[in-house]
């Protein structure tokens, strides 16, 4: 009854609202016009590769010793080639060192390097075969905390991923930083997470070959050596060469004549009749030696047919004069 009663009440125009054909275009250029504005202020996913630091924040005491990791997320696109250019404040951090042990890299046109005076690290890996996949390590950077304050490492828009398409096409790239507070507070024994690690790792890095090379375009034409391993656990330090003309060194002598060398190496016994030996060491002082030994020279068992028959000859002449 209130209703109807509600109904009467109302003006005609209302009661009686029929639509005209004008209305309908109205309504679906509204729609289009709300359409467009979504399109244009809705954000947008962007997917991409992802090059990160873990942890992405943490809190150190000064003195402390600890390590933050560097990865990459291809995001599903399979990539080979990561060039990473990274800043630090250099006031408030120092690198201590820069690790490659268990990275997903195994090429280096340009391997790590850092400047606590400009606060920069940068390095160019490679994979080959490529990568697809989530939490590839790629390095572990070792920082100290120096001064009290709000640290924040960041990836710069330098970096770059090429995709593993043969043409080297670069990946669309995300990026994550890191803040590091430091406090004030000293404790009487600093934290040291790298040294934990390096005192954990009793294994020598991977075993390898020492191969001879001789090129036009490497030395001049001189004859180099040429190595490359790998350490799984805290990375590679550095390499050392010797070379010796004693094959049965004992004592001291198997500790004197090391230089620390780079692959390729110039060999200074030209004429190869030299012992070489290539010792590699990882960051926690784990060493693994190999050995290139001369070929040696075949018996020159000509010289004894020579002498026996010079010996038969001057027994044939002596029997002949003995006739006489």
């Amino acid at each position: 009854m209130q209703n109807s009663k509600l109904q009467t009440e109302l003006p005609k125009e209302a009661k009686v609202k029929k639509r005209t054909k004008s209305s309908s275009p109205f309504k679906i250029q509204n729609l289009l016009v709300i359409l467009i504005i979504s399109f244009i202020f809705v954000p947008t996913v962007v997917f991409g590769a992802i090059l990160y630091l873990e942890p992405a924040e943490g809190q150190h005491y000064l003195e402390d010793v600890f390590v933050t990791e560097i990865k990459i997320n291809s995001e599903g696109e399979e990539i080979n080639t990561i060039k990473a250019d990274l800043t630090f404040p250099q006031q408030l951090l120092e690198i201590v060192d820069f690790s490659q042990g268990n990275s997903i890299l195994t090429l280096w046109p340009e391997g790590p390097s850092f400047s606590n005076q400009t606060g920069k690290i940068y390095f160019v890996g490679g994979i080959p075969g490529g990568y697809s996949g989530k939490d590839g390590l790629l390095g572990k950077i070792i920082f100290k905390a120096k001064k009290e304050g709000e640290a924040t490492v960041q990836i710069e828009e330098d970096s770059q991923v090429l995709l593993n398409d043969g043409m080297g096409t670069p990946a669309k790239l995300n990026t994550g930083g890191a803040i590091f507070r430091v406090l004030a507070e000293k404790q009487e024994v600093p934290e040291d997470e790298w040294r934990k690690v390096l005192e954990k790792d009793k294994i020598p890095p991977d075993p390898f070959e020492i191969k001879i090379g001789k090129e036009a375009t490497v030395f001049e034409g001189k004859y180099f050596v040429a190595f490359s391993t790998i350490d799984k656990q805290t990375g590679l330090d550095h390499y050392e060469v010797k070379e010796t003309r004693n094959r049965r060194e004992t004592g001291r002598e198997t500790t004197l004549n090391w230089k620390k060398a780079e692959s390729p190496y110039l060999l200074e016994d030209q004429s190869l009749k030299s012992i070489i030996k290539v010792k590699a060491v990882d960051k926690a002082g784990n060493e693994r030696i190999s050995e290139y030994f001369p070929p040696k020279k075949p018996f020159p068992y000509w010289i004894i047919v020579l002498i026996l028959v010079g010996i038969g000859v001057i027994w044939v002449i002596l029997k002949r004069i003995r006739k006489r």
